[in-house]
């Protein structure tokens, strides 16, 4: 047995407990699985949507590859360009003045002005380091932006390659109106995955993907986690009356919580093995025989049974001020809308954005 496994048993037996993180909660009570989002017929088809934002004219942005898009007309169904970036597009968010900004990976935050022109807000901390893994920000009633930095090490497709080297460097920025550099509120975090204001503004909820956790960031004070060891891994958060909306990208298993401990193996996995094929969460199935099975995930004449081990799934979860989950939407295993990133309440209407589907799902709130 290597000695890092052999010594992390050693740390189990005097200290038992200490692994218990490592145990995955099953999907019940307002995570009970359901057929929600696969049941869903408004959908407007967009390559690998990241995400979403209604604008003034009734029409719909939308983050996809290095682009954002707006889509109007009856059902969406016209679409133009309104910004070509230098790299992938994420997280989108309207300021007071009718901008838009944009979350880029490699780049930082970047301002889309009315006419289409683009300009970088920031891209380093106050010590210089580089912006690089933008996920999601939240902006405030004085102007002021809130930033999740997800790893200073890895950005856009490597989240994966981050959660396999089990780093903890994400970060919780702010950067005040015209300023150049953001100012870092909190370090160490587990791939820093969401945020989102208070309804009174007065504390940030944080998701931290690898760490599973939601806490809540006064903007004066320490952090208190809210919601801890959740099944999946937690992506962006926005608004919701009385609450929140929570993105979960992928589930977690079992097999990949296991694998994880096994820090020799993950290491030559890394090193001999296409990205695609490592045993690891994902944001849709490949429909490949080189895919691995999740441990029980077996085909009967063709399909993946729905409660099967899921490499990749749809889940949104509506949360209510505390971090509660008072609901959710599903695409099981047997789905197809699958690496959920996004989710955005606008009026009456629900916008969801399945990367891993091809779609931007657009629900009743009261449906919902």
């Amino acid at each position: 047995m290597p000695r890092v496994e052999a010594w992390e048993l050693v740390k189990e037996f005097l200290f038992p407990g200490r692994s218990a993180h490592r145990a995955v909660p099953p999907l019940d009570g307002g995570l009970t699985p359901n057929d929600a989002l696969d049941a869903s017929r408004t959908a407007v088809g967009i390559t690998a949507p990241e995400d979403v934002c209604p604008d003034d004219s009734g029409g719909l942005l939308v983050s996809t590859g290095r682009q954002v898009v707006r889509r109007s007309g009856p059902e969406f169904s016209r679409s133009e360009v309104v910004a070509d970036l230098p790299g992938l597009a994420g997280a989108l968010a309207r300021t007071g003045d009718g901008d838009v900004l944009v979350c880029v990976a490699g780049i930082g935050l970047v301002r889309i002005g009315r006419d289409g022109t683009t300009s970088v807000v920031a891209d380093t901390d106050e010590d210089g380091v580089p912006i690089h893994c933008p996920t999601d920000l939240a902006v405030a009633r004085d102007g002021e932006v809130y930033l999740t930095d997800g790893s200073v090490r890895h950005h856009g497709p490597d989240w994966v390659r981050d959660l396999m080297e089990q780093n903890a460097t994400g970060r919780l920025l702010r950067l005040d109106p015209g300023a150049a550099r953001a100012t870092v509120l909190a370090r160490g975090l587990g791939y820093a995955s969401g945020v989102c204001l208070t309804a009174d503004e007065d504390a940030l909820v944080v998701a931290e993907a690898w760490a599973h956790r939601l806490s809540r960031f006064p903007l004066s004070g320490h952090a208190t986690p809210i919601r801890e060891n959740l099944p999946g891994y937690p992506g962006r958060l926005n608004p919701a009356p009385g609450g929140y909306w929570l993105a979960v990208f992928a589930l977690r298993t079992q097999l990949v919580e296991f694998v994880l401990t096994q820090r020799d193996y993950v290491t030559e996995m890394m090193r001999t093995i296409e990205p695609d094929y490592w045993i690891r969460p994902a944001l849709r199935g490949l429909d490949s025989g080189l895919e691995p099975l999740q441990g029980g995930q077996i085909r009967k004449l063709g399909v993946i049974k729905p409660w099967a081990p899921p490499r990749s799934y749809g889940l949104v979860a509506r949360l209510d001020e505390e971090g509660y989950v008072t609901g959710s939407l599903h695409s099981r295993g047997g789905g197809r809308r699958h690496g959920v990133t996004s989710v955005k309440q606008d009026g009456e209407r629900v916008f969801v954005a399945v990367h891993g589907g091809d779609e931007v799902l657009v629900l009743e709130a009261g449906e919902v």
